[in-house]
């Protein structure tokens, strides 16, 4: 039974050094300083630039229909940008569709914040390797803050409010 307790102990220890390893990782590959530049289709048939909102607090956030935790974060997120308005909030979504399969997507979701279509292009300038992964975008266009995984209320909160 003891012999059973310690391989169990050290199968624990490597799987936490790997996780860790991983979120370590993942941290020192997000893009740094200005944020890639990003002008994507969006579900109401435009194109909306990165670029355009300077001069505000952007958060962008790549999630994917197909995804449990993105889906579950986006009542959060939706609640989130209603209470405010002066935040830009764009959902880039991957791999889930175009044009109108997307809207109807977004719109059973309930997502109340603009919904682009991404690219690969986008997913790789900007380094996302798993989702969801949100980016906090500060009124000179640097990048302030970044998460990795489901988000709340009250982490959006948070990284919107290192973000300055």
């Amino acid at each position: 039974m003891k012999r059973l307790l310690q391989d169990w102990a050290i199968a624990i220890g490597v799987a936490l050094a790997l996780i860790a390893g991983a979120s370590l990782l993942d941290r020192a590959n997000r893009p740094t300083g200005s944020a890639p530049p990003m002008e994507l289709v969006n579900v109401a048939g435009g194109t909306t630039s990165l670029a355009d909102l300077r001069g505000k607090v952007v958060v962008v956030n790549f999630w994917g229909s197909w995804c449990g935790p993105c889906r579950a974060e986006i009542p959060e997120i939706s609640t989130w940008a209603g209470q405010h308005p002066e935040v830009a909030v764009l959902g880039v979504a991957v791999n889930s569709g175009s044009g109108r399969a997307l809207a109807k997507d977004a719109a059973d979701l309930g997502i109340t914040y603009e919904v682009l279509e991404g690219t690969n292009e986008v997913v790789a300038d900007w380094k996302v390797n798993s989702f969801p992964t949100t980016f906090v975008i500060g009124v000179d266009g640097e990048i302030k803050a970044a998460q990795t995984g489901r988000l709340t209320k009250g982490q959006l909160q948070g990284l919107v409010d290192e973000a300055g």
